[in-house]
């Protein structure tokens, strides 16, 4: 591991309980997440799914939003470790829910991708279990 990746772990177990709690609303996405915890996680850093699976309902692909709110819907497996999602648009983190619906705040104008992700309870644990989706806000 090299120092780069040491100061950016050690951001995170500092950073993420003060953001998780801020950001860990159950279905509303409202504040904005610290860059720390923003940082995309490599695929090779996903842990095994242990069963856990994440299927999102809504958005559709295409579906079209107007204003900067985008209505979520999502059929969640958790498996042995999975708790709740991380919503990620266009790579950086939004948003935190364990219903299987939400809303997220603030996206702007433009063509966006939505990623889902399954997370086990101490919010840092992403897990090799994920849904895309394409859609826009006008």
């Amino acid at each position: 591991m090299n120092r780069r990746s040491s100061i950016l772990i050690a951001t995170l177990i500092i950073a993420l309980p003060f953001s998780a709690a801020a950001q860990h609303d159950h279905g509303k996405s409202t504040a904005p997440v610290p860059k720390a915890v923003t940082e995309k996680q490599s695929p090779a850093a996903l842990k095994p799914a242990e069963g856990a699976s994440i299927k999102i309902l809504t958005p559709t692909k295409g579906q079209i939003f107007k204003g900067d709110k985008v209505d979520i819907h999502y059929k969640l497996t958790k498996g042995k470790r999975g708790h709740h999602a991380h919503a990620y648009v266009d790579g950086e983190l939004m948003g935190m829910f364990e219903s299987e619906k939400g809303t997220l705040n603030g996206i702007k104008p433009g063509k966006h991708v939505l990623e889902l992700r399954v997370v086990a309870d101490d919010h840092t644990t992403e897990l090799d279990a994920k849904d895309r989706v394409e859609f826009a806000v006008k």
